[in-house]
């Protein structure tokens, strides 16, 4: 237990500080979207880039993770869809936007952290694996599903809302940071020592600097609106993404021990930090903002206990 809460301790100081300094003034608020635009343009990217391409291409891509991961937070996300609909009694707008909180991980900003503080030689290559699956399959599936519930009255074709959401994935800065480390690696091409010493540099400030974002965002969330609706979205992204991960890791043979442990603390996280943002986009920003204030606070407990269960 010792050993888990060193590992947690850090990730919610760091939370904690971040929330601390909007709350006090001594970071204004408004520099919080600014750093976070920084983490997620220069220092992820750098990141990406920097680790992917020195990998051996055959272990970027990993078949049996990305099957367990990527199956997993699909039925997540239509089980979220069903919930919502037939218990919560939502539209299809409504539930597509709950869904996507159960079934996305705050990967970017929360995920690497607890990766880095948890393994001796993090996983990069099951980090990269969870943004191509949430930023290319999952977000654009429950974005599809949103756009076509709210155009279909407009006469919006299905081809109409994919097109729109593809665009959006194209220009995904994290996307094209793991095509550019995939390709180093597929060429075995080494970047010049100047060009890869800064990416190094900018690469080991992401951990730090998006926890800390990710307790600035906190300032401004309040936990409003139907206490069920909160829990409900909460407990499907803390408890039913990870057992849905855990349990297609059983049914997957010969994956490495060390992404099975990856991939299910992976989907333990909370939801996106832009998720109010999304969630605004369609009118539930009030909502999505209690939901991520609940679930980030929650996570303390579900982390703790994925990572004594799975270490």
């Amino acid at each position: 237990m010792l050993e888990v809460l060193t590992t947690t301790a850090p990730i919610f100081l760091l939370i904690a500080l971040g929330f601390t300094a909007v709350k006090t003034a001594l970071m204004p608020q408004e520099a919080i979207p600014g750093l976070g635009h920084f983490v997620l343009y220069f220092a992820l990217p750098a990141l990406i880039i920097s680790t992917l391409g020195k990998m051996e291409f055959a272990s970027v891509i990993d078949p049996a993770y990305m099957l367990v991961y990527g199956s997993a937070s699909i039925i997540a996300l239509v089980l979220g869809i069903l919930i919502s609909k037939h218990l919560l009694h939502d539209n299809l707008t409504g539930s597509g936007v709950k869904a996507l909180g159960m079934s996305i991980s705050n990967s970017a900003f929360f995920g690497y952290p607890v990766l880095l503080l948890t393994f001796e030689h993090p996983p990069t290559n099951a980090f990269a694996m969870c943004l191509i699956i949430e930023n290319m399959i999952v977000v654009p599936l429950a974005l599809v599903t949103i756009e076509y519930s709210i155009g279909r009255s407009n006469g919006m074709s299905l081809a109409e809302a994919w097109k729109g959401v593809l665009v959006r994935v194209i220009r995904n800065p994290l996307i094209i940071a793991i095509a550019a480390g995939i390709t180093l690696s597929a060429l075995e091409l080494q970047l010049p020592g100047p060009v890869e010493q800064s990416l190094e540099m900018l690469a080991r400030t992401s951990a730090s600097i998006a926890l800390f974002v990710v307790g600035g965002s906190l300032v401004s969330s309040r936990l409003r609106g139907n206490l069920t609706e909160i829990g409900t979205v909460a407990a499907g992204k803390l408890i039913l993404h990870p057992l849905l991960v855990a349990l297609m890791v059983m049914l997957v043979p010969g994956m490495d021990p060390q992404l099975k442990a990856a991939a299910i603390l992976m989907a333990s996280m909370p939801m996106m930090s832009v998720y109010p943002i999304v969630g605004g986009n369609y009118g539930y920003r009030e909502l999505c903002s209690s939901i991520l204030l609940a679930t980030t606070v929650l996570s303390f407990i579900a982390i703790s206990v994925t990572l004594a269960l799975v270490l």
